[in-house]
């Protein structure tokens, strides 16, 4: 059995059922969903945080190969009624083949009024 169907296969048994919607329409499948934990690097913003840091503003999905998530624009992310917005993905290849794909993604808070300062 090669790598790819194994880590399909993990995915589908493990993962979470979740909706990605982008401008281009809606794809249902699985993920793999957890935490994101920093380990004394830089990340988004470039802020540098403590060893074994736990930040719940971020977290890590890790879905098939064939998902296309886009390059620029916006995708949404919905799990049961949790929705986080993409921050970053990649595609990870080996031997030129997909293995998966993975994404940072945030919670997803719309703007309210009261959100903006007033001019």
């Amino acid at each position: 059995m090669s790598i790819f169907r194994t880590i399909f296969r993990e995915i589908e048994k493990l993962g979470e059922p979740v909706t990605i919607t982008t401008e281009e329409g809606s794809i249902r499948t699985k993920s793999v969903i957890a935490p994101l934990l920093y380990k004394n690097k830089m990340y988004l913003g470039g802020v540098h945080l403590p060893d074994g840091f736990f930040d719940t503003g971020h977290y890590l999905l890790i879905l098939p190969a064939d998902v296309r998530l886009p390059v620029l624009g916006t995708a949404f992310f919905q799990f049961g009624k949790n929705k986080y917005v993409l921050k970053r993905s990649e595609r990870v290849s080996v031997k030129n083949y997909g293995a998966y794909v993975w994404a940072v993604v945030a919670p997803y808070k719309e703007n309210l009024e009261e959100d903006y300062d007033e001019i």
